[in-house]
């Protein structure tokens, strides 16, 4: 646990450092998620999501070492509250979410949710969901957000899962 608490630190202070470049103008921004999943690319996806008969503004997150690429929308439904990212692979589904400046993950809700919850159940690890129920308490940019999840997405597949993506 002790290992894994150091890993995120690492990885956080590296993401505040600043990734190689922020999504803009059709840019990737790249990192190190610090994962056995490698460097990430995440960049403006060409194929959005739809919630809702809403187009949400969707970023497609790639990893060196798997062949699945990672889809994230991002749903905002209250200016005043922070942002939903829809967070989705063939195989994966979870949701991150601020509250309060509070951003953390949380179990799919129903309303996004198109893969069976009891298949999501089965490939979650519930030891990096918990500790990854608050990964930030400050306010943060949609980039910084976005590098969050590329470096704390692999950790919530269980291991023996993390091949099949």
């Amino acid at each position: 646990m002790k290992t894994k608490l150091v890993l995120f630190s690492i990885c956080i202070a590296l993401l505040s450092m600043g990734a190689t470049a922020k999504i803009k103008d059709g840019k990737a921004m790249t990192g190190n998620s610090l994962t056995e999943f490698g460097k990430y690319t995440i960049a403006i996806s060409q194929a959005p999501m739809v919630y809702e008969d809403q187009v949400l503004e969707t970023f497609e997150l790639t990893y060196e070492n798997t062949n699945a690429p990672v889809r994230i929308g991002v749903l905002c439904e209250d200016e005043k509250k922070c942002k939903t990212y829809i967070v989705r692979t063939a195989e994966f589904e979870i949701e991150y979410a601020c509250q309060n400046n509070v951003f953390g993950v949380k179990k799919m809700e129903p309303r996004f949710q198109q893969l069976p919850k009891e298949e999501m159940e089965l490939k979650l690890d519930k030891v990096a969901y918990y500790a990854q129920r608050v990964i930030c308490q400050n306010k943060k940019s949609q980039d910084d957000l976005l590098g969050l999840i590329a470096c704390y997405f692999p950790d919530l597949v269980k291991e023996e899962y993390q091949a099949s993506f």
